[in-house]
């Protein structure tokens, strides 16, 4: 390894060509007042001041960038240098002399236009083997590639005509849908054409403007370069540093270890990337998304759950990229080709799920999940998804997913072990000729508590125990109200959309004022919830009977679905003026409410249990018919 301090002056004028390997993460450098580019264009104004009031230019040190130069390249060939680390410095200093070319074009300073080009481009000779590549003095990234070619060899108005859907109609940026790498650009050219308007008022041509910015820029800006020697790792280099204090992410660590090996393999990264791996770096899968207490992107949480699928261990979120670098040592792929083509199966099975169309069987699985916000099975169902096995088992096996979950919630018990139990899913599915006896099998065999599927009698059990609006929330009961009606509704009943119902309490949340209790009468108002007593002197009897109706206020049976303005209007009313508007609803559920003369415990108590009869027919878990081995623990 050799360091050496350089002024941008000697680094970027050599016939050179700086390649940033696929490996590495994209242009990253961003333009808001407190990120890279403003920064870096303040110090560039800094320097031309200091020329053009004829002080000393002070040198500014702008960090280092390390490569790696392959040995034993062909002679006449453009020397390639692969950057380790600095690749968002050299692309930046490729964008600032592109800016201020463009503005010495626009000024009509051909001359400096001209040798600016001298920095940007080699001169094409006969002994290049690739001339129309190895021109360009920075070769960018597959995923920047587009932008950067545009900027270096088209004018603005040009760059405009060949990405319109990224400008206003009157030639403004879009800043929030642009690519990093040329909002970076247009920020500096923008910024450069600001200056010399600026300088102009003050008398000073633009011409003297840019030379001083390209003297601050070429001769004051000094950069440590570091060559690695034919005995150091690139990548394990490359995966220990933190560019720009932005961490590198799981998907980082994993590309940059793919394509090593590609390297290593002597398989062509840009034609792997261009054909498989380029379907990962989109919009789609670098959105950042929660997933339980997680918010990564898209794509990290593909490559943990694809993980589990495959290796039926549990992964937790800090050892994704090194349990991915174990996985694939193991698997021993017959190419890296391969290898990503099978990442990718997974990642359109997780699109699906992601997308939660109800169309299908993954995305009904997918609406599911995003309901219960767990992404715990995800690996269960990309794992069925890539199977060679009939849909209607891959329906099942994402049926019994959501039966568990749902089984469990109604009768309040945790999701604590599930991350323990979702690969233990798919180990005794792989294990068994048939996939769903081995479910089935698997499911049947937990027995205790935090782990067990509810029974019939404990869903009958429950129903009137736990605070079902509390422990469930109103999204899932929305969805499990929802399941419910639809189970129930018959050819006679009119098939309306229910999606964006609301939960509705019958017995309402504040009922003391309208809702006499069955044997002592009218209760305390809202203050007695409030105080100890609320200055009430209230007999042991009344206390009795306020706790239970406490308890029902809340419990499954008390609640069912109406519009939101029905349920605005009912509020805290009591029965005849609820019952009324009940009556007008056109949903199964609501039909045997509003057939009651009255509401009460008792119907709360009878509601809940029907509701636990239906839930277990909706959800109905285990078939009795599958289960073939004997329970453990």
């Amino acid at each position: 390894m050799h360091a050496k301090d350089w002024k941008l002056n000697d680094v970027l004028q050599e016939r050179q060509q700086w390649v940033i390997p696929v490996y590495q993460r994209h242009y990253a450098w961003e333009v808001r007042d407190d990120k890279q580019i403003p920064t870096l264009w303040e110090d560039l104004r800094e320097r031309a001041e200091e020329k053009l009031d004829g002080s000393d230019i002070k040198p500014h040190f702008v960090g280092a960038i390390i490569y790696s130069q392959p040995i034993d390249q062909p002679f006449g060939t453009v020397n390639k240098r692969f950057l380790v680390d600095g690749q968002q410095r050299i692309t930046t200093f490729n964008l600032v002399l592109s800016a201020l070319r463009e503005n010495a074009r626009v000024a009509g300073h051909l001359q400096i236009s001209n040798a600016i080009d001298e920095y940007l481009f080699n001169a094409k000779s006969g002994g290049m083997a690739d001339p129309e590549k190895e021109q360009f003095k920075l070769w960018s990234s597959s995923f920047d590639r587009p932008y950067f070619l545009a900027i270096a060899l088209k004018t603005t108005d040009e760059i405009r005509g060949l990405f319109p859907e990224l400008f206003y109609k009157n030639g403004n940026l879009i800043w929030g849908q642009a690519p990093k790498l040329l909002a970076a650009y247009w920020y500096l050219q923008e910024a450069v054409a600001k200056y010399i308007e600026e300088k102009s008022a003050e008398g000073v041509g633009s011409a003297q403007v840019l030379d001083a910015l390209l003297s601050g820029f070429l001769y004051a800006f000094q950069i440590v370069v570091v060559q690695l020697g034919k005995d150091d790792d690139a990548q394990t280099i490359f995966a220990s540093l933190n560019g720009n204090a932005e961490p590198l992410t799981a998907f980082d660590l994993i590309r940059n270890d793919i394509f090593h090996r590609a390297r290593l393999l002597l398989e062509n990264d840009d034609v792997l990337y261009e054909k498989h791996w380029s379907k990962l770096e989109t919009d789609f899968w670098k959105t950042e998304v929660k997933q339980g207490r997680l918010k990564r992107p898209r794509v990290d949480h593909l490559i943990s759950h694809s993980l589990v699928a495959e290796s039926g261990d549990e992964i937790h979120a800090g050892q994704v990229a090194n349990a991915y670098k174990a996985f694939a040592m193991q698997k021993r792929f017959p190419s890296v080709e391969a290898e990503i083509e099978g990442l990718l199966r997974y990642a359109d099975a997780y699109r699906k799920i992601d997308e939660g169309d109800r169309t299908t069987p993954l995305g009904r699985y997918g609406n599911f999940s995003k309901v219960w916000d767990t992404s715990t099975f995800h690996p269960v169902a990309l794992w069925s998804a890539i199977q060679p096995i009939p849909d209607d088992t891959k329906g099942e096996i994402l049926r019994l997913i959501e039966d568990y979950v749902v089984r469990r919630d109604l009768i309040g018990e945790s999701n604590k072990n599930y991350n323990k139990i979702a690969p233990n899913m798919i180990e005794s599915m792989r294990s068994n000729a048939d996939p769903i006896v081995g479910l089935h099998s698997y499911l049947d065999g937990l027995t205790a508590q935090t782990s067990r599927m509810p029974s019939h009698s404990d869903l009958l059990s429950a129903a009137n125990k736990i605070n079902a609006y509390e422990h469930l929330g109103s999204k899932k009961l929305r969805y499990i109200l929802t399941r419910i009606e639809k189970s129930i509704r018959t050819h006679f009943d009119e098939n309306i959309p229910i999606e964006n119902l609301s939960v509705e309490h019958i017995l309402p949340d504040k009922w003391a004022k309208n809702w006499p209790l069955p044997k002592t009468g009218a209760a305390p108002h809202e203050e007695f919830f409030t105080a100890v007593d609320g200055g009430h002197q209230i007999s042991p009897e009344m206390r009795d009977e306020m706790d239970v109706r406490q308890r029902a206020k809340n419990a499954l049976g008390n609640l069912t679905l109406l519009t939101p303005p029905a349920n605005s209007h009912n509020g805290n009313e009591g029965w005849s003026h609820k019952r009324s508007r009940i009556a007008q609803s056109l949903l199964a559920l609501n039909r045997e409410i509003a057939e009651n003369e009255q509401w009460d415990e008792k119907l709360i108590r009878d509601r809940g249990e029907k509701l636990a009869e239906a839930a277990d027919r909706v959800w109905p878990g285990l078939d009795p018919s599958l289960l073939t081995v004997p329970k453990t623990v």
